[in-house]
């Protein structure tokens, strides 16, 4: 699968083992946790399931994706539940944003400006990761950065150079900050990452880094005070992304290219939760207008023509439309879109896309 390359990156080239020589079976990753009680679940799986093969205990292998707001909370107690079986923690920055919102979902106090605004570098995210380093490293666990979305740009070399300054900016910044290893949306990026790793960290990771001069607060964790506004082309952007996105989930595609990035779900519930959450609040843009149902449908509907222009089915696209629309008019903001679009989906649904009612 081309996107969600997972580097782990350093000198150490050699197959995964033991101190016992035993080899690896198994290497996981344990996506969208918010507690430890979840943690300690997964070890009695990873117990029972060896126990039950044969293999001693340690044989599997797990790293934890900190991609909600409510796990940030619990990085020591998530890696002392799985203490048997941890790899380390992994910074899954989109959902961990996604996260963030829907928590956030009734206080207008956390309105965030523009997806684009919301950078690795601002206050919460920031916090989140040098806390996420500075717990692995006194755990003796990996600390693995989050993934670049931006991808490859054919036939503008001016695009793509500037395409990958911002992927080198990012690699650069996760390697200076301790990370022992990264993730990139596409194969075509990984060279790049490989270099500033391999320069930057010389050995198989960067675990004498320990970061004591952190010193995270919960306060820090919610610290939304992110630079910028919300601009009608955030509000577009968000519709766009939206719209390609989820025609292509109900044809059965889980990633998507979409103006230089690739769009998944967790990029995708970033703009669908930020449009609720700009509405619900009756947030303004940087302009003065009041973003309101109205205002949004203005901007569903005039990219709903241009996706249909991109050659994508229309009667997917108009089915999102309609999805969209009504989730900015919801009382409360569903969990998640995939969920609500899976009976849309082509080997779940017996139903013909047109009687399908959103």
């Amino acid at each position: 699968m081309l996107a969600h390359s997972l580097l782990r990156i350093g000198r150490d080239r050699a197959p995964l083992t033991f101190a016992n020589s035993t080899r690896l079976l198994a290497k996981n990753s344990l996506p969208k946790m918010e507690h430890y009680l979840e943690a300690r679940l997964w070890n009695d799986i990873f117990r029972m399931a060896q126990d039950y093969v044969g293999v001693p205990r340690g044989s599997i292998r797990a790293t934890v994706l900190i991609e909600t707001i409510t796990a940030s909370f619990q990085m020591d107690e998530i890696i002392y539940e799985l203490r048997e079986h941890s790899s380390g923690l992994n910074c899954g920055r989109w959902d961990y944003i996604f996260s963030f919102i829907k928590k956030m979902r009734m206080h207008p106090d956390f309105v965030l400006p523009d997806r684009s605004n919301v950078t690795m570098t601002v206050p919460f995210m920031d916090s989140y990761v040098r806390l996420l380093i500075k717990t692995c490293h006194k755990r003796g666990v990996a600390a693995i950065g989050g993934m670049a979305a931006q991808i490859p740009i054919k036939n503008d070399e001016a695009k793509n150079n500037a395409v990958m300054d911002k992927v080198r900016a990012d690699k650069q910044r996760e390697c200076d900050a301790g990370h022992d290893g990264t993730w990139v949306a596409h194969p075509g990026l990984v060279k790049i990452a490989l270099d500033i790793f391999n320069k930057g960290m010389p050995g198989p990771n960067q675990y004498h880094i320990r970061r004591e001069d952190v010193n995270v607060t919960a306060l820090d964790l919610l610290n939304t005070n992110v630079p910028g506004g919300i601009s009608e082309d955030g509000v577009r952007g968000n519709c766009m992304a939206l719209l390609h996105y989820c025609a292509n989930w109900v044809a059965g595609l889980g990633c998507v290219p979409v103006a230089n990035l690739m769009e998944d779900a967790a990029t995708a519930e970033i703009s669908r939760s930020q449009l609720w959450h700009w509405v619900r609040h009756g947030a303004s843009t940087v302009d003065g207008h009041k973003i309101t149902t109205g205002y949004v449908d203005k901007f569903i509907d005039e990219e709903a023509v241009k996706t249909k222009q991109s050659g994508l089915d229309a009667k997917r696209v108009d089915l999102c439309a309609r999805y969209l629309k009504s989730q900015i008019r919801a009382q409360a903001l569903s969990d998640f879109l995939t969920t609500d679009l899976t009976c849309a989906r082509p080997f779940h649904s017996p139903y013909p896309l047109s009687l399908i009612h959103i």
